[in-house]
């Protein structure tokens, strides 16, 4: 493996070290089986990964361009990379795809549904065509990860007196909490000829999805990424208890 110069560090996580029901709970989480199959059965023993300090746009697309499978950022207060080896034991190891773990804090100030789907184009995965509703489901789902998810707060705060000025300053003491600002938001990609599915995982307390709305008005304040993202994707799945949310797209 090539020396890579901090704050860029690299790791490989061995599949034949991955419990199998840690492999299962994966698999299940992102339909490895039902996914193109043969090409998850015939990946590479390893998982090319890189430890990412500081990350930013500029950082994470100097990451991405060494077409590592997980880009993984440390958090702030000294994340070892024997405790992310781990944590991502259990990534499943697929060709085409890549993997992209961010703290909250630094997903929130960044365009992540731009990166990725920089990313999924500069692959080959994604064409100009398509590229408008995989980024607008994209910046839903990523939204609601971070602010419902893992900063854990509702779209109900909106319907209350000076809503927006409380929903805001409910944003910024969230992020000012380091326990709250290091949780992570995790952007699963992998394709095929016809499919690109993206799973968009938080740590939040889930949801029920069974109560998300189908439809809202334009007066609505909340409810409506739900409703542009089974609008404009293939496929919409929610899983783990509202955690993960997964976009299917047929291209």
């Amino acid at each position: 493996m090539d020396t890579i110069p901090s704050p860029l560090r690299p790791f490989c996580v061995m599949r034949d070290r991955i419990p199998a029901d840690m492999t299962a709970r994966v698999s299940a989480r992102f339909d490895v089986t039902g996914f193109d199959a043969v090409n998850a059965g015939e990946s590479a023993a390893w998982a090319e990964a890189l430890l990412v300090e500081r990350a930013d746009r500029d950082r994470l697309r100097e990451a991405f361009h060494r077409n590592p499978f997980l880009t993984v950022e440390l958090g702030e207060g000294g994340d070892e990379p024997a405790a992310l080896m781990e944590d991502w034991s259990g990534a499943p190891a697929v060709d085409p795809g890549f993997y992209l773990s961010l703290t909250t804090g630094t997903a929130y100030g960044l365009q992540c549904a731009v990166l990725v789907c920089d990313e999924l184009t500069r692959r080959g995965a994604l064409t100009a065509e398509h590229r408008p509703n995989v980024e607008m489901c994209l910046h839903e789902a990523i939204a609601n990860a971070i602010v419902h998810g893992n900063l854990g707060i509702s779209s109900a705060a909106k319907n209350q007196p000076d809503g927006y000025r409380v929903f805001g300053q409910m944003l910024r003491d969230r992020l000012g909490d380091p326990d709250i600002k290091r949780r992570r938001i995790d952007i699963f990609c992998r394709w095929n000829a016809s499919t690109i599915a993206v799973a968009v995982v938080d740590q939040g307390g889930g949801f029920d999805s069974a109560n998300t709305a189908s439809a809202t008005d334009g007066k609505a304040r909340s409810g409506r990424g739900f409703v542009f993202m089974r609008a404009l994707a293939s496929r919409v799945a929610v899983t783990d208890g509202g955690r993960c949310t997964v976009l299917h797209f047929d291209v």
